[in-house]
């Protein structure tokens, strides 16, 4: 899992409801509370399930755009080198690399746009 924004908050999310269901689990082992073992169960459901809503935003958000650099000698005998962006992410358990442009016409900004879109567009989001 490469580390975003919404990766961050979903781990918080899943330790916090990992915590509270081992609290719940040594409430039930107490005679007299499981009303309060109850309740942590029930808020650590809550958490798992606030976590799992977070995925989607997760798949758009994990991918790596990177700028590449293509040398080429032309027919005078003259080195000309290209530089284009391409983006990357995991598509059914395979790597998936698409071109996004030219760095000339594009900034790093506009390639993640483009690269997010494109990914949406592919996982149907």
């Amino acid at each position: 899992m490469r580390n975003t924004t919404t990766s961050e908050e979903m781990k918080e999310l899943r330790s916090e409801a990992v915590r509270r269901e081992g609290e719940a689990r040594i409430l039930e082992r107490v005679g007299g509370l499981d009303p309060a073992a109850s309740a942590r169960r029930e808020e650590a459901e809550r958490l798992q399930g606030e976590a799992d809503k977070l995925r989607p935003a997760w798949r758009l958000e994990n991918l790596k755009v990177y700028q590449v650099a293509k040398t080429k000698t032309t027919a005078k005998g003259e080195v000309r080198t290209y530089h284009f962006w391409n983006a990357s992410w995991r598509e059914e358990g395979r790597v998936r690399t698409v071109y996004l442009g030219s760095a000339r016409r594009l900034s790093e900004e506009e390639a993640m746009q483009k690269a997010r879109r494109l990914k949406a567009d592919a996982l149907g989001v």
